[in-house]
């Protein structure tokens, strides 16, 4: 008798559980808004003077700068990385970069302005961040195979969820070369591997108290 019961028990704890797992809440589906774009304007971007690795970065500290107002050309740049117009291979180190960049500057007009580095190493994975950035026209550099690139447009899936859930998948970059007369290059999501992404740069201006 009380095997026969236990195996009630048993049967009625199992039809109990099922139906647990029955009633759980239905993964949320997606609306899928395909292969959108955004792409920074036609502008000018500085080049390297110099078809070396430091130049290239120096070339978009340039460039993301004075996209922000603040003329503070390359040569200023290497000055400060190499202590003379040096040709250096491969990059700096972004932590040598913050030391020189993450300061307080004086402009020629007068202004004091507190510049600041922001570096994220490997492929970008705050994709909102990086479509914002192209949006409202803001230049951003990306390390691809160890070389310095712009980032000039992305295609990319948007994903809507019924609760005003969104989510971006990239599916391309497309990227300027630092090097003057050098093409660019564009990122596949199927074709070129992640892991040659070696990380995103950009950088901040913020008014300084005299």
């Amino acid at each position: 008798m009380k095997k026969f019961i236990s195996i009630i028990a048993f049967v009625f704890l199992a039809a109990l559980l099922t139906q647990g797992l029955d009633k759980k809440k239905p993964q949320q589906a997606f609306q899928i808004i395909p292969n959108q774009t955004a792409d920074l304007n036609s502008g000018a971007v500085a080049t390297a003077k110099q078809k070396c690795e430091n130049w290239a970065l120096a070339a978009g500290l340039e460039t993301m700068l004075a996209r922000q107002g603040v003329a503070l050309d390359q040569s200023f740049w290497i000055m400060r990385l190499n202590h003379g117009e040096l040709c250096v291979s491969p990059l700096p180190s972004m932590e040598k970069v913050a030391e020189v960049v993450n300061k307080e500057f004086v402009l020629d007009d007068g202004r004091h302005v507190q510049l600041e580095i922001h570096f994220t190493p490997g492929a970008p994975t705050n994709i909102d961040a990086v479509i914002a950035a192209l949006k409202h026209q803001q230049v951003t550099v990306l390390i691809f195979r160890g070389h310095p690139y712009y980032l000039m447009g992305a295609t990319y899936d948007e994903q809507i969820g019924r609760e005003g859930l969104r989510r971006f998948l990239i599916k391309e970059l497309r990227m300027a070369n630092t090097f003057g007369g050098e093409p660019g290059v564009t990122f596949q999501r199927y074709r070129e591997d992640t892991a040659e992404i070696d990380g995103v740069l950009s950088v901040s201006v913020a008014a300084a108290g005299r």
